[in-house]
């Protein structure tokens, strides 16, 4: 951290062109709540990524791309958007809320599959990390944050295209070490009120080679094994404005995984475990818009089957198949001027949202039964903004869920704009409810043996209260520095705590007087954190350009338990990030790089280790010969070679080296 001040000090001395540091925080339009606003204008620290920053980047899936972001903690078991999950301000990883075009991702097996993203890279237009409660918008699970992941043809439904025929398209084709071969496409086409694309992508490798424990300890014959992984997805869109002020938008999709899960989820020496995954799914979107009046219908439906074999010489594959149903409506009003000068001659606008959500999830599973729970919730949002700076977003949900008594969801956020500094704070609480696997895994197991994970059916919510405060400073036009504080205090955390059967009167398949880890609302505690980030964007000369994103975190975690779980406290305690992109003429270099510094785990019978401290980087050069449209790269994934894991026991990929082009219309 010595060298980062003087960093920013020489790059502050370059110039600047004008709009780029502000134009993020005051033009683009982002849903910190249901009501979209400017980032500047929702008191809520947001980040966002844009399309451009997804060409441009050296990565290859989303949760690499979050990995850019101060505040957001990745533990992926592999590399390439094969499995990873993700934390906000020291939440767990079941705390983080995914939304695709407006719709929750969020699997009801497990968190785990949540950053399953089934979109091509090249399909996504933007997306919006918000910091911060906010289950009173968007239900439950939204504890540390939101990732709302929206694609070109949801941002571009109810836009005219003219009259003219539009077509896009965009292409990247790569291959590199370990037989790495990526293709990511997407292509749409548009005529006055009628749009449609569509968009595929597939990565797949025979992975690296690593020493396996069990050929070692002769409980295997496999002396090696391969972090294999095949992923593909295909999806299609379409929306049509018709009847002057209506839109409808659908979007479908499926999706095939196919990977080594070996010390994914455990740390037994027998584990030898791989991976399918096969998922269906389709959204839509119903809307009316009148100017002061806006309605809207969401829904969506998700089907996911999940066959996890952990070791075929032992046991058969346990095979879960989930479903998720999830419907919300919505109306929005909005004061016409005559309406505002009644009330206030300050006020510039105002609007009021009324609406209501259910979410049903299914489960079939060997291990786990058939079961089935819905929960449903009705909400309030009301924003206004002052021309004199000060905007106020207050919204109110009352939530009902399957297991526990109603929760009472309140938030408030503002802002105030002083020129060159834009203060914003907010309060709220949220709720994350247990998933399928803590409520109910092994249940379906006969004469389960000891030491074995065993659900529970009787899980209350998660209930959390946040409160954060913080700036965005703009000294100059060469500099944003946007620091934040916050403070979670967290109750019926849900955690598996070793417990004699006798004291398990839910679960009949148990052995008498036995130790296992058992399901519970046991934990309370309290999060403190703080953010620093710092955007630079500088002229170097007539024809180069560096932007420079650097990002400091600061977590601690405390609990009412002797020891804080590593369940609840799996973030690191100091994160620095840095991004850097330099153009000049038709050669860039990008890199994302990031220190991480946290609490170190070991297994030894496995050879696993979580260290202390690490520093990952990856780097781009590019070549445009023939214009921005047409790109030849190379990417070096994991420049330094680190060798770190980040769940115990699943090493991550090492240097990786690939190159591709990229092509645009």
């Amino acid at each position: 951290m010595r060298y980062l001040l003087p960093v920013l000090f020489l790059l502050m001395l370059w110039e600047t062109p004008k709009a780029q540091i502000t134009a993020e925080l005051d033009s683009i339009e982002v849903t910190a709540s249901r009501i979209s606003t400017s980032i500047s204008e929702s008191g809520k620290n947001v980040s966002v990524i844009t399309q451009a920053d997804i060409q441009k980047m050296p990565v290859q899936s989303v949760d690499d791309l979050l990995r850019s972001l101060p505040g957001v903690n990745i533990n992926a078991r592999a590399g390439f958007g094969v499995q990873a999950d993700v934390g906000v301000r020291g939440s767990t990883f079941s705390q983080v809320l995914f939304l695709l075009d407006n719709t929750p991702l969020n699997d009801p097996l497990t968190a785990h599959f949540n950053t399953n993203i089934p979109v091509a890279l090249s399909e996504i237009a933007q997306i919006e990390l918000i910091r911060g409660p906010a289950s009173t918008s968007f239900g439950a699970d939204a504890v540390g944050g939101v990732v709302h992941i929206k694609t070109k043809a949801y941002l571009m439904k109810e836009i005219n295209a003219g009259q003219k025929i539009s077509v896009r398209t965009n292409a990247d084709v790569s291959a590199g070490q370990n037989d790495l071969k990526i293709i990511d496409a997407s292509a749409g086409v548009a005529k006055k009120n009628f749009r449609f694309s569509t968009s595929f992508r597939t990565a797949q490798s025979d992975g690296e080679q690593f020493k396996n424990p069990g050929f070692r300890e002769g409980v295997s014959n496999m002396e090696n094994f391969n972090s294999y992984f095949d992923v593909t997805n295909l999806s299609a869109a379409a929306s049509l404005n018709f009847a002057n002020n209506w839109n409808i938008y659908v979007r479908s999709g499926i999706e095939d995984r196919d990977f080594n899960a070996r010390y994914f989820y455990t740390r037994s020496i027998y584990d030898e475990s791989t991976e399918q995954i096969e998922s269906k799914w389709a959204i839509s979107t119903l809307s009316y818009d009148n100017g002061n009046h806006r309605s809207e219908i969401n829904a969506s439906y998700r089907d996911v089957k999940d066959v996890f074999d952990f070791n075929p010489a032992i046991a058969p594959a346990n095979v879960h198949e989930t479903g998720l149903l999830y419907l919300n409506g919505s109306h929005q009003y909005r004061l016409t001027n005559e309406q505002l000068n009644s009330l206030s001659s300050s006020l510039k606008y105002m609007r009021f949202m009324v609406g209501g959500q259910v979410l049903n999830k299914q489960i079939e599973s060997t291990d786990r039964g058939d079961h089935e729970n819905t929960s449903w919730g009705i909400y309030g949002i009301h924003t206004m903004n002052y021309d004199f700076g000060l905007s106020v977003t207050s919204s109110l949900r009352l939530q009902f869920n399957p297991i526990s008594d109603l929760s009472f969801l309140p938030q408030i956020s503002a802002s105030y704009d002083l020129g060159t500094v834009n203060l914003r704070t907010s309060v709220g609480r949220a709720i994350r409810e247990g998933d399928f696997t803590e409520r109910y895994i092994s249940h379906q197991i006969p004469s389960l043996t000891p030491g074995r994970n065993i659900g529970n059916p009787d899980l209350l919510p998660e209930e959390s209260t946040t409160l954060d405060f913080g700036m965005d400073w703009t000294p100059t036009r060469k500099l944003r520095l946007s620091p934040t504080i916050f403070y979670r205090s967290s109750s019926n955390l849900i955690d598996y705590a070793l417990t004699n059967s006798t004291n398990i009167d839910n679960a009949d398949n148990l052995q008498e007087n036995e130790e296992y880890f058992y399901a519970s609302n046991i934990s309370e505690s309290d999060v403190y954190g703080v953010e620093i980030i710092s955007a630079l964007n500088s002229n170097l000369g007539s024809n180069s350009n560096l932007e420079t994103d650097i990002g400091y975190t600061y977590i601690k975690t405390t609990s009412d338990q002797n020891t804080v779980s590593r369940y609840i406290a799996n973030h690191p305690s100091h994160q620095v990030s840095m991004n850097l992109s330099l153009n000049t003429g038709d050669l860039s270099l990008q890199t994302q790089s990031q220190f991480n510094v946290r609490s170190k785990e070991s297994a030894a019978l496995i050879n696993a280790e979580v260290p202390d401290q690490y520093f990952l980087s990856n780097l781009q050069i590019g070549y445009t010969p023939f214009g921005q449209n047409f790109q030849i790269y190379t990417q070096i994934l994991n420049l330094t070679d680190t060798q770190y894991q980040e769940i115990l026991g699943a090493p991550m990929p090492g240097r990786w080296i690939l190159g591709g082009v990229k092509y645009s219309l």
